[in-house]
């Protein structure tokens, strides 16, 4: 027989012990049962309510954690190698090693409107689910059993990820696959740290991956120097790398731009003002090369400096390699 206690107590010490476990037994399975024996204890002291609602979560969080121990996910990414001046110019980029045009973009170059832009394109909820959204998940099986097929996926920016990283067949198997690897991704890092991975492998035709080498070979700027109309453009295409393929094209990128464009205003993503200007800049973008500055400097670098480096940055003054 259960007797009504104050659950508050026992139950804030034993989810705060889970981190606590994980971080010391990660690599340690076993140790698993033994904890699990250990926090039944303080389990007990629950309310019968309580105690069963904390048994499986309990045993949610084991399996999770044992699964994250089988099944480790591998987050490995190789990025192309860009040189740049002093003032961040780019003087030159190299293929990553996987013959791809992958430039890292950082933390500091996701700029507030691009976060805002493939927030509200991608996933409204990013920073409130830990990497799956039931809601959407409900929605989309109704729409597709209705349809009799995929019509959506209900993916989130944590399952895009999770794809990016080992591409599958879309199969339903795979898509649990994918919501399971989202949560590893979620304990593992911080939601910008996710949302920088996506930003990174998002795909834009060819071999050219993430909205830094998209904007670079695209548009010929860096990110943080993108027009809002560009932004809106980098948005778009990763749903759709083929038939929306900047520089082959454009007409059928900008009009679908512009249908975003219209969209966000109905619903005040940006300010009307800047939105209607958005639409009027015609769509200029066209497969240009890399930058080739002090190309012999650059070189040298690039073969000397050991490492996977992916952004290194020089004292070269870029304004004087333009005169030269």
């Amino acid at each position: 027989m259960f007797e009504p206690r104050d659950s508050k107590k026992p139950l804030l010490s034993f989810f705060t012990s889970v981190e606590q476990f994980y971080q010391k037994y990660q690599h340690r399975p076993k140790q698993l049962v033994r904890w699990a024996n250990d926090r039944l204890g303080l389990v007990r002291q629950c309310s019968p309510k309580s105690y069963f609602t904390t048994l499986f979560c309990l045993l949610l969080l084991c399996s999770f954690f044992l699964l994250h121990s089988i099944f480790p996910i591998s987050t490995q990414v190789a990025f192309s190698r860009v040189v740049m001046a002093r003032d961040t110019t780019v003087l030159a980029a190299y293929l990553s090693t996987d013959d791809k045009w992958r430039m890292k973009t950082e933390l500091a170059e996701i700029t507030p409107e691009l976060r805002k832009a493939f927030l509200n394109k991608e996933d409204k909820y990013f920073y409130y689910h830990p990497g799956i959204n039931p809601i959407a998940i409900g929605r989309a099986m109704i729409n597709n059993l209705l349809n009799q097929r995929i019509t959506s996926g209900a993916s989130t920016i944590t399952m895009q990820v999770a794809r990016l990283l080992a591409p599958k067949k879309r199969s339903y198997t795979n898509k649990s696959v994918e919501m399971f690897r989202a949560l590893q991704l979620e304990w593992m890092f911080t939601k910008e740290e996710i949302l920088q991975l996506y930003l990174n492998l998002a795909p834009y035709g060819g071999n050219i991956e993430g909205v830094k080498a998209a904007s670079l070979l695209y548009f010929g700027r860096m990110p943080d120097k993108l027009s809002l109309a560009q932004v809106i453009t980098l948005t778009i295409v990763p749903n759709r790398p083929t038939s929306l393929a900047l520089g082959k094209n454009n007409g059928l990128v900008e009009r679908e731009r512009n249908k975003l464009l219209i969209k966000f205003a109905e619903n005040g993503v940006f300010a009307p003002q800047d939105l209607a200007d958005a639409q009027l800049e015609p769509l200029q973008a066209e497969r240009q090369n890399p930058p080739n500055l002090a190309i012999h400097f650059a070189n040298f670098v690039h073969q000397h400096l050991p490492g996977s480096t992916a952004n290194v940055y020089t004292t070269i003054e870029a304004n004087v390699q333009d005169k030269v």
